[in-house]
């Protein structure tokens, strides 16, 4: 059974002194394997001399010991698995943004029920087109699927499409954090919360957890919330 929170002592007992060795073999999502984990796990290889990386980039759901894998970044909600631990090292959190020349030519939603009268710059990939969820406090989300004459497969094509003036985005902050500071796009809705996707770390369950899986793991612990959030 995958565990929310690896606590167990057993499963963290590490000789702190060695320095980790051999190759720890990742698999990622792409565009957050990319953008995100990927630089930490550089940064970790820069660090340790004799770490080998072998990055595994796909959306796909592998199975780590099938596939021999040491570790796997998750975003959003985990299956159930026996034999498996896990940790959440982040939580993503999703903007509603725009460009201003849209903004300008259709107005500026003010309250969540105005995004149905927007167009929208929406993700689908197979099924239908997923839904916009906007957190409100002690009451359940709300959520909301905008009109759309474009849908794409790729975060990085959405925040283009956005940019040029196509309509809304509901995207990781991470994906647009730097379109947002130079005034490209502008948040929409910025009093309504984010909604948050958690980002997780899942490895192998054993009596001891190898170092070089810990220091994978406790790496984007450190370095990636302060991408997630606003």
């Amino acid at each position: 059974m995958i565990l929310a929170e690896a606590e167990a002592s057993d499963a963290l007992a590490l000789d702190h002194l060695s320095e980790p060795r051999g190759t720890l073999r990742v698999t990622m999502p792409v565009h957050f394997g990319r953008h995100c984990a990927a630089p930490v796990l550089f940064k970790l290889a820069e660090q340790y001399s004799s770490l080998e990386l072998d990055l595994s980039f796909n959306d796909r759901i592998v199975d780590l010991m099938e596939d021999g894998y040491d570790l796997a970044v998750r975003t959003g909600q985990l299956e159930d698995r026996a034999g498996l631990m896990a940790r959440t090292v982040a939580r993503q959190c999703m903007v509603i943004c725009a460009a201003p020349s849209y903004l300008d030519r259709n107005g500026r939603p003010q309250q969540a029920g105005d995004l149905i009268h927007h167009h929208a710059v929406v993700y689908r990939r197979s099924g239908p087109v997923p839904l916009w969820v906007l957190p409100r406090p002690g009451q359940p989300p709300q959520t909301i699927v905008p009109p759309s004459r474009i849908r794409l497969d790729d975060l990085d094509a959405i925040a283009d499409a956005a940019t040029a003036g196509m309509g809304l985005a509901w995207l990781p902050f991470w994906v647009v954090r730097e379109r947002l500071d130079t005034g490209l796009l502008v948040q929409v809705l910025p009093d309504v919360p984010g909604f948050l996707y958690d980002v997780h770390a899942v490895w192998h369950h054993g009596p001891r957890m190898p170092l070089k899986v810990r220091l994978a793991v406790d790496a984007p612990v450190a370095a990636l919330p302060k991408l997630m959030t606003p």
